[in-house]
C-alpha cells in the first residue's frame, strides 16, 4: 500500500531515531490520543534526538495502525489532526485512499468513523 498523507515540515529532523515493539510492563500514555496504555499491551517506544533535543514517544497500537496505514512522514503528536485535515481534503476532491480503514485496528477505524460522520454532518448543514 502506497501511504497518503505527508505531514512532515521538511525542516524537522532527527539526528537519530530508533523506534521498537515493546510489552507494557506499567502504565504509559499514547503520545498521539492521550489514552492509557495499560500493563500488558504492546506499544511503540521511539526514542531519538530531533534537532539536538532527546525524547522519547509511545504509540499505541490504534494510532500505530492509522499511521502505518496513512502516512509516509509525521510529527509525533500529531497524527491524528492530520488525519482529519486529509480528510477534509478527501471530502472535498473525493479521494479514493478511503477504503484502507479496513487496515485499522478497530478502535482507530471507529474513531476515523466518527471523524467521517463529523464531516458528512457539516455537509448536511
Amino acid at each position: 500500500m502506497t501511504c497518503v498523507i505527508e505531514a512532515c515540515d521538511d525542516a524537522v529532523s532527527y539526528d537519530f531515531c530508533k523506534a521498537e515493539m515493546h510489552t507494557a510492563r506499567k502504565e504509559h500514555h499514547c503520545y498521539e490520543c492521550g489514552r492509557i496504555i495499560k500493563k500488558g499491551e504492546k506499544y511503540e517506544y521511539a526514542r531519538g534526538v530531533w534537532e539536538g533535543d532527546f525524547s522519547t514517544n509511545k504509540t499505541c497500537l490504534d494510532c500505530l495502525s492509522l499511521r502505518n496505514t496513512y502516512f509516509c512522514s509525521w510529527l509525533f503528536g500529531d497524527i491524528w489532526e492530520e488525519f482529519r485535515y486529509w480528510l477534509h481534503d478527501w471530502w472535498l476532491y473525493d479521494g479514493q485512499e478511503l477504503w484502507k480503514l479496513e487496515a485499522l485496528t478497530p478502535a482507530a477505524r471507529e474513531r476515523a468513523l466518527k471523524y467521517i460522520e463529523e464531516w458528512e454532518e457539516d455537509d448536511d448543514v
